[in-house]
């Protein structure tokens, strides 16, 4: 008897060890970090395209002659207002810079930028000249044709956006997609399967990215790929709900999708048409995943099962090898990382008040990583001479492995123990019926 009770200890311990899951936590990558100036307030989104960054400001709290759409010159050290949000104007008072109701959605590529202000405004950085691509609100038509655009985007000389039409204007109320070529003054609909249904389009070359809702509510988007090389249409393997808006560079496309209930990065390969699921990921102001040379970058929760835990890290992935790293510790009021080239930006403050507390704008410089071939071979997942697997337990509809946050291990360990004990249980009383 006193045998069979240590034995049962002894699978209690045993039982309870299994439960705890094994704590990886991803090494920190090699490079120096660099702090670039203060900010008054959160910025509500960041663009960094190779040296230059833009962000927008625009807060109750700050002066009238502070709000705005901003650019900084990594390489000069040098800031400028680009456009200033206030009352309606041609210019402001030094006759330098536009001044505009509000600024949307802006996007950046090259000397051009695009963002939507009642209509579709294109600016060209190197000369400071605007243009209005489309009417404001086409007010100049009847109220039964009325048609309203925004969610510009813009790569080269083409931009796209989405038209609406009536007085329903939201994201998800979902509008045509119009693309418009700079260069020839062509301006078409992209012939989709279901137009009408399209939300929050982008475009990278021949390929444009976007939410649909041709079959599904406003809280459960699908997401639609059309290469406008070959015409072809195709909805992406969104396998959850979609928590984001998708980000599209080159042969990349990420999301995030909700996976038992926790937000959760998603990369597809267009090439290879190869779905791989990064790991958790928090998108904080409605900010992208941001991709850059086969590298993305992401804010991770300490612990995603606990909403009060706000302490995040800023962390790395090589999309080629699949190798993960982690740039900052977890800490509070982190914000905002982008990545372009060798540079990651991100912003840091104490995370009590964003609106009113200052916030560093902080740059990590990457070392440069091994060649990207070996042999001449391409070594991205699902190319053929993938290094590692291009796919996980996730992709094929398993339970999401064991985290190492220290509230699910104490959960999976309390767990462990209760199913230990009622096995102890059950085998304590088998023994007294055999007595």
């Amino acid at each position: 008897m006193n045998n069979h009770r240590r034995s049962s200890s002894l699978l209690i311990i045993v039982i309870c060890l299994v439960a705890i899951p094994l704590v990886t936590s991803a090494e920190p990558v090699s490079g120096t970090e660099t702090g670039l100036f203060t900010l008054s307030g959160e910025p509500f989104h960041m663009i960094l395209e190779e040296d230059r960054l833009f962000w927008i400001q625009d807060s109750k709290y700050l002066n009238a002659s502070e709000r705005g759409f901003y650019g900084y010159n990594l390489t000069e050290g040098t800031k400028r207002q680009l456009v200033r949000i206030g009352e309606q104007g041609q210019m402001s008072s030094d006759g330098t810079i536009p001044i505009m109701h509000q600024v949307e959605t802006a996007r950046i590529s090259g000397d051009r930028v695009v963002f939507s202000e009642k209509g579709i405004i294109l600016i060209n950085l190197s000369t400071g000249s605007l243009v209005q691509l489309t009417n404001q609100n086409d007010a100049v038509l009847p109220v039964s044709d009325l048609r309203f655009n925004q969610n510009p985007y813009i790569d080269g000389d083409r931009v796209i956006w989405t038209e609406h039409e009536g007085i329903a204007h939201s994201s998800v109320d979902g509008g045509k997609i119009v693309i418009l070529n700079l260069t020839t003054g062509e301006r078409r609909y992209l012939p989709t399967g279901s137009p009408g249904n399209q939300s929050t389009p982008m475009i990278s070359g021949n390929f444009i990215l976007w939410k649909d809702y041709r079959s599904s509510g406003p809280d459960d988007p699908e997401l639609y790929l059309y290469d406008l090389k070959n015409g072809k249409e195709e909805r992406l393997p969104a396998e959850n709900p979609v928590e984001s808006n998708p980000y599209i560079s080159g042969d990349n496309v990420v999301w995030t999708e909700k996976i038992h209930g926790i937000h959760t990065i998603v990369h597809y390969f267009i090439s290879s048409r190869t779905r791989t699921v990064i790991g958790q990921g928090s998108v904080h102001q409605g900010h992208l995943p941001s991709v850059s040379n086969d590298r993305v970058v992401w804010l991770q929760s300490m612990n995603p099962l606990d909403f009060r835990d706000s302490r995040s890290a800023v962390m790395i992935m090589d999309l080629r090898t699949g190798e993960k790293s982690q740039i900052t510790p977890f800490e509070r009021g982190l914000s905002h990382p982008v990545i372009s080239g060798e540079q990651v930006i991100f912003t840091r403050g104490a995370g009590k008040d964003w609106s009113r507390e200052p916030r560093e704008v902080v740059l990590y410089t990457l070392f440069s990583r091994p060649e990207e071939t070996v042999s001449g071979m391409d070594t991205r997942p699902g190319n053929g001479n993938s290094l590692t697997p291009a796919t996980n337990s996730l992709d094929k509809g398993e339970v999401m492995p064991p985290t190492s946050l220290p509230g699910f291990t104490c959960f999976t360990l309390i767990a462990g123990c209760i199913a230990a004990l009622a096995i102890k249980k059950v085998r304590d009383k088998n023994s007294r019926c055999l007595l």
